[in-house]
């Protein structure tokens, strides 16, 4: 089995018009979306943003008789304390073969919003990686932790910084991750966009160093011109820090793969 792209988005995603069909075109062995599931979204006025599973089953039923490819359920689900049992119910009577973990926003509003830029960087990132670790700690489920970083983006951090002031929120994070067995995702657009290769240069050696060993990569595409985006680059980051092999997660079952 190769490496596939574990993180990417539809029309069935509030950010994203995105066709199936265009992702497809690459013709991969396996194929999977991750839409966003993110209730009382302060990202989209507090609306419960909930990918359509009907149109999602629908769709891939049709689009199997058409392909060689075989197409998985994904969702990527974004979690507020206060939220589980909820999100857990839904999850329960919608199975999904590859389920991320992320934190977008914390009930009041997202971390790339731009009310962040009037506040307290170390504050607002204190109490992002707060709400992660509550979450890894309350939350059961998942399979792969996406961009750790996602609410230092908007702020201008070093891996000093990060060291000096989060180590030991960011230790405590990595030693759930690995206790649950969850994957640690590098993320396209934290690498390339965001410019954040150098956060994820000073969080991979303190992941091993817990005895982390579970890897992804994810384009977080929207659009499908970004399928795979970055990953030569991200492999090679990897590869820096001894990584030679990648998981895949379906279901209850999962797999090694090498690095694309």
């Amino acid at each position: 089995m190769k490496y596939y792209d574990q993180h990417l988005h539809t029309f069935l995603s509030f950010d994203s018009n995105e066709q199936f069909e265009n992702y497809l075109i690459h013709q991969p062995e396996f194929f999977v979306a991750t839409d966003h599931f993110d209730l009382e979204n302060s990202g989209t006025g507090f609306k419960d943003d909930i990918p359509d599973y009907h149109v999602l089953t629908k769709k891939l039923e049709e689009l199997q008789e058409t392909t060689a490819t075989k197409l998985l359920r994904g969702i990527e689900i974004g979690v507020v304390p206060g939220q589980e049992q909820k999100i857990m119910d839904y999850l329960t009577a919608h199975p999904y073969d590859l389920k991320l973990l992320s934190i977008h926003q914390n009930g009041k509003f997202d971390y790339m919003d731009d009310r962040v830029l009037t506040m307290d960087k170390l504050t607002v990132v204190k109490t992002y990686f707060d709400q992660m670790l509550a979450v890894l700690e309350k939350f059961p489920d998942g399979h792969i932790l996406t961009h750790f970083e996602y609410g230092l983006r908007r702020f201008d951090f070093t891996e000093k910084e990060l060291e000096e002031h989060f180590e030991k929120e960011l230790t405590a994070i990595f030693k759930k991750v690995i206790e649950r067995d969850l994957a640690f995702e590098v993320n396209a657009k934290s690498f390339g966009k965001y410019q954040n290769a150098h956060l994820y240069r000073y969080g991979i050696p303190l992941y091993q160093s817990l005895g982390g060993k579970l890897f992804t990569l994810g384009s977080d595409a929207h659009v499908a011109e970004d399928y795979r985006l970055l990953f030569p680059e991200m492999s090679q980051l990897l590869k820096e820090f001894d990584v030679n092999q990648l998981v895949v997660f379906q279901g209850k079952e999962r797999f090694l793969t090498e690095l694309p």
